[in-house]
């Protein structure tokens, strides 16, 4: 593990580069940097990196308290950076959060881009845009923005796709890898061979782990043990539960593993102490109740910021934090003007101070949404017998929520549907909340029975979110000047939900390209990105014809997608 605090004088180095290299790409850079650079700051133009690891929950690292694995890179790095305490998705899955983070605008305001498999319509700006236009080099590794179609986009708008280098890491010990075979650290380093020298850079390290599927055997040889685990209260505490559990935290463990690789990169490049160094993920863990849902296991991430040359160590915040505030702050850390329409803050204040604890004075909240997780009907997620009536709705379950300190708020707006359309496949978990449920534990209830439209947790006392406050006259006041704020935001800011325009969510086109290796899904091969408009339309027109749908319908989805493309 690379993870050190070195001071170089690097105003001083660049300056003697610019007059050696007159005229040349380097002397460019200079005057982007002496353009661009932020005068909080006295490095010009850092160099920034985002590690996003792919459905993990805040909890299940050791320096938010898990007990039952080892994570030493992510803690070594939390030990000398800053983290935050309270950081949460804008949305629970995976496209619409990854949408979220690049544009720094809440999930609900990105039209299709809050869809999972649908797309990001280019006329919203990406933070690895704004830094190309100003002169970074950009690149990505893993899973990048996805999934679903680059339409109208070349490129996935995470960054040049650089996932050419795999690796069998536990060769020796499993026939097939039971995780996924991408070098992200060797990608990384032929990402920075790949750049202009001295050219400032952003790249997108996507981890796949630890999203399913999870390989048999694994968690035993991570060492990972059942005994350690603790099972959240709306899951049966049962060996099964356990085990798939630990599946999860193994996965974390490699990951953790890759994380190190990153540092060292880093280190070998001697760019370890110019670069901003983020670490979070997209969403939370991916069984019921997690993954899809607006409850804290689904929202609620990691977020340790890393940069040795700015930020004091040993620091925890518990300001209230969304990942919308990644984008303005990569932006404003290299000295960029912060486009107005972006709905997060920066947080360069956090990384400029010296204190822990609450740092703003202003009680912010944070905003979250989903339309749904896949398809739109999906009561075949729990065809498990006697589960769900014959005539169960398991359509669209569109949610919004609003988090303060103390309270979740989450509006559900339709509430005679069963939340189907939030969950995940569930694997063994799904089946020992149907084989143990009871009178008394109603793993039934809390999982999948239909919800009211408003629901009112208090976290701090009640850390699983599962006694709902919504009717309890003790809470009233709160219930009434929190739902008030939502819908006040939600209109603000133009939420299609609420301002009567939500049927464009059922217009956004099916995703029907090829889904195969990670070399192809985030490239623009595999997303779309170069396949021309006509062709494009002519291949969704095909599709829906053969599946019956209505010529009006079809008109209107290609229409408007038409339109977004150009």
């Amino acid at each position: 593990m690379i993870l050190r605090k070195i001071y170089p004088d690097f105003m001083s180095s660049f300056s003697n580069k610019f007059w050696l290299s007159t005229l040349t790409f380097g002397a460019l850079l200079l005057f982007h940097a002496c353009l661009y650079a932020n005068d909080k700051l006295p490095i010009p133009r850092p160099n920034i990196v985002l590690l996003i690891a792919d459905d993990a929950s805040w909890q299940h690292f050791g320096t938010y308290g898990a007990k039952a694995l080892d994570t030493p890179n992510v803690d070594k790095m939390a030990e000398l950076g800053l983290v935050f305490e309270n950081a949460f998705a804008s949305s629970p899955t995976c496209s619409p959060s990854r949408s979220a983070i690049l544009t720094g605008r809440n999930s609900f305001e990105l039209e299709d881009g809050m869809l999972l498999t649908g797309y990001l319509p280019k006329k919203f700006d990406t933070y690895p845009a704004i830094l190309e236009k100003a002169g970074y080099k950009i690149g990505s590794t893993g899973k990048g923005w996805g999934p679903g179609g680059l339409y109208g986009r070349p490129a996935n708008p995470a960054g040049t796709p650089y996932t050419y280098l795999t690796k069998n890491f536990y060769r020796s010990e499993f026939d097939e890898s039971p995780v996924a075979e991408v070098n992200y650290a060797g990608n990384f380093n032929n990402f920075l061979f790949d750049r202009q020298e001295n050219q400032p850079f952003a790249f997108w390290i996507g981890f796949q782990e630890p999203h399913t599927p999870y390989a048999k055997r694994f968690a035993t040889h991570r060492q990972i043990k059942n005994s350690d685990i603790q099972v959240p209260s709306f899951y049966p505490e049962t060996e099964t539960t356990r085990s798939v559990i630990a599946s999860y935290l193994a996965e974390i463990e490699h990951l953790d593993d890759q994380v190190g690789a990153v540092f060292e990169v880093l280190d070998n490049h001697e760019e370890l102490d110019n670069t901003l160094i983020i670490f979070t993920s997209d969403n939370g863990m991916p069984f019921p109740r997690g993954k899809g849902n607006l409850y804290d296991h689904g929202l609620r991430m990691p977020l340790i910021a890393f940069w040795p040359e700015i930020i004091t160590p040993q620091r925890r915040v518990d300001d209230l934090i969304s990942l919308t505030d990644l984008a303005p702050t990569f932006i404003d850390v290299a000295g960029l003007k912060i486009p107005d329409q972006m709905s997060g803050k920066s947080l360069l204040d956090f990384f400029l101070a010296d204190e822990s604890g609450k740092i703003r004075s202003s009680g912010r909240k944070v905003f979250a949404g989903t339309e749904r997780h896949g398809k739109k009907s999906a009561c075949k997620l729990w065809s498990l017998e006697n589960l769900l009536p014959d005539d169960a709705k398991c359509g669209n379950y569109p949610s919004r929520s609003i988090r303060s300190n103390e309270y979740l708020l989450i509006w559900n707006a339709i509430p005679d549907n069963f939340p189907i359309a939030t969950d995940v496949k569930g694997g063994l978990i799904k089946e020992e909340i149907a084989r143990k449920n009871d009178n008394k534990n109603r793993y039934i209830t809390v999982n999948i029975e239909k919800r009211p439209e408003f629901e009112l947790y208090q976290p701090v006392t009640d850390p699983y979110t599962v006694k709902n406050l919504s009717l309890d006259p003790i809470h009233s006041a709160k219930f009434n000047e929190m739902k008030q704020e939502l819908f006040n935001y939600l209109k603000e800011r133009r939420d299609p939900r609420v301002l009567g325009n939500h049927a464009l969510w059922d217009l956004t086109p099916d995703f029907i390209l090829h889904q195969g290796a990670t070399d192809f899904i985030y490239s623009a091969r595999g997303q779309g990105g170069n396949i021309p408009k006509k062709r494009l339309i002519k291949m969704l027109s095909i599709y829906y014809e053969e599946l019956g749908y209505d010529q009006n319908y079809i008109t209107k989805v290609l229409d408007r997608l038409e339109k977004n493309m150009n």
